[in-house]
């Protein structure tokens, strides 16, 4: 749950929220459903996140529920002009259980996210490492390096990045966790600060682990995408920053990118289902607003200009 500083709650954290986005982009396209694989208490807030996981018409089957741990909650602030965060330690998600089902899950599936946070305790590590390996499809890692802003407590190690880079096909973060992550594994560029930079640290970190994909977001100055030897750049935002919830946005994008790699898109198209996703979803202080009838037409419009161009090409 993340609790605001004008004293509201929500359900959040980057998995939930992207998890979220994605099983709506699926609702509404018709090609499948999302699943959510976590823990909760057994306590009033886990029952609630059980019950809004299920309003949602999201499948709760993979959310464990923990007898003696609380469920997980995070105080979000704001903090030279991003959000602050202070994550509860030594809850239920710290302790997800590997299971058959879960095993089972893995092999089913046709893509997985996942990120560092999570993997904080080795109970949960196990399990979320064991789950990615047995993907046959494309795996995502969301980085979210979370480092708590009251302590600087950090929620990841340069052992957790290595092997989820390693488990990884394709890879997303923002530009400032581009620089520690690059720092921390000894991946050099001599460029000054600025896109080419970017550029030549992300085409080190494709060739040294492999990835398919990587993709940079960076606030209001857009985004960057490499797939194989394309590059793109997405455009600066047009938005007022006093009109952006900036929770969240980056949970959306990386929903909007994966349902297009999942579906066969090109890299344009991925990015401009990404983008419009969250753009809309920076407008909004949840990081988990449902669909509006506006933001449906936009995304059934890009579906249905896809799929032709698709349909065109096959021909």
């Amino acid at each position: 749950m993340d609790r605001f500083e004008d004293g509201e709650v929500t359900m959040g954290g980057a998995p939930f929220n992207l998890t979220f986005q994605l099983h709506q982009l699926l609702m509404l396209s018709g090609y499948g459903e999302a699943v959510m694989v976590s823990r909760v208490g057994s306590d009033a807030w886990g029952q609630h996140i059980l019950k809004r996981i299920q309003d949602a018409r999201m499948s709760a089957e993979f959310v464990q529920i923990d007898p003696v741990r609380a469920t997980g909650s995070a105080n979000v602030f704001a903090h030279n002009g991003g959000a602050g965060f202070e994550i509860v330690p030594h809850v239920a998600w710290d302790a997800i259980e590997r299971t058959d089902a879960l095993q089972q899950l893995a092999r089913r599936c046709d893509a997985v996210v996942f990120g560092s946070l999570a993997q904080r305790s080795e109970p949960s590590r196990e399990t979320i490492q064991s789950f990615v390996a047995q993907v046959n499809g494309p795996r995502l890692y969301d980085v979210n390096l979370r480092r708590n802003t009251t302590d600087g407590v950090a929620g990841y190690s340069v052992e957790i990045i290595e092997r989820c880079l390693e488990l990884a096909t394709i890879l997303k973060m923002n530009d400032t966790e581009l620089e520690e992550v690059a720092s921390m594994l000894a991946v050099k560029s001599d460029l000054s600060p600025g896109e080419e930079r970017i550029w030549s640290l992300v085409a080190a970190l494709c060739g040294k682990y492999k990835l398919d994909m990587v993709a940079i977001t960076r606030g209001e100055r857009g985004a960057l995408l490499m797939r194989g030897g394309e590059r793109l750049r997405l455009a600066d935002s047009s938005l007022p920053q006093d009109q952006v919830h900036p929770v969240g946005a980056g949970d959306a994008f990386s929903a909007g990118l994966l349902f297009g790699v999942v579906a066969g898109w090109d890299l344009s198209r991925c990015s401009e289902l990404a983008e419009t996703l969250s753009s809309w979803v920076v407008t909004h202080t949840s990081a988990t607003p449902v669909f509006t009838p506006e933001i449906a037409e936009r995304i059934q419009g890009i579906l249905a200009k896809t799929q032709a161009e698709l349909l065109a090409g096959a021909r």
